[in-house]
């Protein structure tokens, strides 16, 4: 990983910052191109405070061809870039699901609670699993720890109930529902649900990634496949333009 300060209106090398984040943002940046960019600059600008003239530019330029998983953060009232290897996407996610108490603090704003979300990772994530399901008071999947999740049931989009981060991807997905006509409900997603209603996970390092397997403390559940995910995932990494173009979801 390679850490940077922005400066006197540029980039400096820097140490990797070491003081808590108070907003930060991450995307996929595949081949000099990205998805939706310009959404994932506008939910850290609405926290964060309009990004200084040249910010981008200078971004865009650390960036090689690679795949790469760049985050701006803003930390003691600075702004940060790390440049971090972007990981193979994941064809299909693995979950796990403890009824553990919500780590999150400020689950509205990306940045403040990745420590906690990390921690809670680390004590409860199964060895098998990918990531960790977020869990109300009634045992409902709010989100996991990196992204978000949405169900099916038939052709209908359902969303989960309780406070989520809002979600680029999810964002996109939504956009391309109301475009099909296809029609979209909010629901708790419990775990009885999942066992019958495929489950997908979403994010901006991986896409959508069909949810194949949930350990739960009661035993594994299986959600059922969605003939379309295939469709589905193809539509999204064929959303990718070069950095900077990025279509815009109003």
């Amino acid at each position: 990983m390679s850490s940077f300060i922005w400066r006197d209106g540029a980039f400096i090398p820097c140490n990797p910052p070491t003081d808590p984040c108070a907003v930060a943002d991450s995307w996929r940046h595949s081949a000099g191109c990205t998805h939706g960019l310009n959404l994932h600059l506008e939910r850290f600008e609405s926290a964060a405070g309009a990004l200084p003239a040249g910010f981008l530019p200078a971004l865009l330029k650390l960036l090689s061809a690679g795949e790469l998983f760049p985050r701006i953060s803003l930390i003691a009232g600075e702004l940060y870039l790390d440049i971090r290897p972007a990981p193979a996407p994941r064809t299909h996610t693995r979950l796990t699901y403890a009824q553990a108490p919500d780590p999150r603090v400020q689950p509205l704003l990306k940045g403040p609670d990745l420590p906690a979300l990390a921690a809670y990772r680390s004590q409860y994530q199964e060895n098998d699993t990918d990531d960790t399901a977020i869990v109300d008071a009634h045992g409902a999947i709010a989100e996991t720890t990196t992204g978000a999740l949405i169900a099916w049931d038939g052709d209908t989009l359902l969303f989960p109930t309780g406070v989520r981060l809002p979600s680029v991807t999810l964002r996109q997905v939504l956009h391309r529902c109301k475009d099909l006509g296809l029609s979209t409900a909010q629901r708790p997603l419990t775990p009885a649900l999942a066992a019958e209603c495929p489950l997908w996970f979403m994010n901006s390092l991986h896409g959508i990634s069909p949810v194949s397997y949930i350990h739960t403390p009661h035993g594994a559940i299986t959600p059922p496949p969605h003939p379309e995910a295939a469709s589905w995932q193809n539509w999204w990494w064929e959303g990718f333009s070069p950095a900077g173009t990025g279509e815009h979801y109003a």
